[in-house]
């Protein structure tokens, strides 16, 4: 029991040490879309830029309370100086000095510019959240297409498999044959052609689902040598959610779930509280503030003594007290307001044509996946009813070249019809559930096969 132990512990760290591919059970599309949710690098970028817009809120949040400051000097002068706190010239001696102060101003009225650039950050935020979602859905999008292409080019590599195995079995009646004189150098050629052909096949499909595997697994954030297993749909009950659809139902469902739409609103909505921001420059502004200071100097002498004030007497009675209250009225500021206002107006029609562009271009689009939808439904059943007629053509045809009624060249072209058409048919087959899930793409279903 030990050494199992101590066996599967050195097995474990082998694969720590040296990257052993990472085997996992079969990956679903649901489980595929979360894993590239939860790790993809482009969510994590946006999610940033949200983080930011969140920290310039608090900022504009914050700047409607005072501010606050302290200061506090020292010096020493040597030679002629004015003090600032006997208010003398003093000459050909040497002078210690200090001073503190504290100060604060609120900005009473501003136009109510800073209320609404609050209201405008809050604005922006949701638009860096809804970026955020938008950048999820292009991932999920993202994923179903380079699943659905892995499963098909997956597919078609078993499909090539079985077909070489076919033709090295013709290929070895064929030598049989030739051997006896039933066949000729001709046919004999032909096989061998045939076989040659469907391993260049082998090796094409191979490296296209490598590929697609590959991409897959970049969106996933995972390790090259990770090996799982796909899920494969049931192309019947897929088909079967799609068989009605009204393009005015899909297109209202996609105008409440998809985050482009969504963020145009908020870009309009933006644009407008721009409008009010530049337009509160027109406004006069009101300023308050208030401060609080004291000094000290070696200078300030008490007239009896002739002794300098003690540090911190001077400090009590050397205080002083200061409040003010600024009003600034903007008269002429070169049309800086004017050009402002006017820009911000021209972005406010920018977003609502912007808004209009999108709806425009998303019911093009919806329109376009469901048109899509039901012709590669068609194209799937028509490349079935091909596929059933080119295998009884082939079978066909292999039951006369058996018994020498069909040359080689009838062979050969019978079998190439029927490897296109099965090609054909896996590929009219994914590409039909593909253009669903676009469909639940756009209405913000789940994106499952079950």
């Amino acid at each position: 029991m030990i050494r199992k132990l101590s066996s599967c512990l050195f097995a474990w760290l082998v694969f720590v040490c040296f990257g052993c591919p990472v085997a996992l059970a079969q990956l679903s599309l649901e489980h595929a879309i979360q894993t590239t949710l939860d790790r993809n690098l482009q969510i994590r970028q946006a999610q940033f830029g949200y983080q930011i817009s969140e920290q310039t809120l608090y900022q504009s949040k914050s700047e409607l309370y005072p501010n606050l400051s302290f200061g506090f000097n020292g010096g020493y002068n040597y030679g002629l100086i004015f003090d600032q706190t006997t208010g003398q010239l003093i000459r050909g001696s040497s002078n210690t000095s200090a001073g503190a102060n504290i100060g604060s101003s609120v900005a009473v009225f501003q136009g109510f510019q800073k209320i609404n650039q609050i209201k405008a950050n809050k604005i922006q935020l949701s638009i860096d959240a809804s970026e955020v979602d938008k950048i999820k859905n292009d991932l999920i999008l993202s994923v179903v297409t380079n699943y659905l292409e892995a499963i098909t080019n997956g597919e078609l590599h078993e499909a090539a498999k079985q077909q070489v195995k076919l033709s090295r079995e013709q290929l070895r009646q064929d030598s049989i044959q030739f051997a006896v004189g039933n066949k000729t150098v001709a046919d004999l050629a032909q096989s061998e052609n045939q076989v040659a052909t469907d391993e260049l096949s082998i090796m094409t499909s191979e490296n296209a689902y490598e590929l697609s595997l590959l991409n897959l697994k970049q969106l996933m954030e995972m390790s090259p040598d990770t090996i799982f297993t796909l899920e494969k749909p049931d192309i019947a009950e897929i088909m079967a959610e799609y068989a009605i659809l009204s393009f005015d139902d899909v297109f209202e469902k996609a105008l409440d779930t998809q985050p482009i739409v969504e963020q145009a609103g908020y870009n309009i909505a933006l644009a407008k509280k721009n409008i009010d921001i530049a337009k509160g420059g027109y406004y006069p502004s009101i300023t308050l503030s208030t401060g609080y200071g004291t000094n000290y100097s070696s200078q300030f002498l008490n007239m009896q003594t002739l002794n300098p004030l003690p540090f911190f007497t001077q400090f009590n009675r050397n205080k002083t007290f200061q409040s003010q209250l600024g009003v600034n009225v903007p008269i002429f500021n070169n049309n800086r307001t004017k050009v402002a206002v006017n820009k911000a107006k021209l972005s406010f029609l920018q977003a609502q044509t912007e808004d209009a562009i999108t709806r425009r271009n998303l019911q093009k689009t919806i329109g376009q996946a469901i048109l899509d939808l039901k012709f590669a439904n068609k194209q799937y059943f028509t490349s079935q009813v091909a596929f059933n007629s080119s295998r009884v053509a082939f079978e066909a045809i292999k039951e006369r070249y058996d018994v020498g009624m069909a040359n080689s060249m009838e062979m050969f072209t019978a079998q190439t019809n029927m490897n296109r058409a099965e090609f054909d048919m896996i590929r009219r087959k994914y590409e039909m559930v593909f253009r669903g899930k676009v469909i639940d793409y756009y209405i913000g279903n789940p994106i499952t096969f079950n």
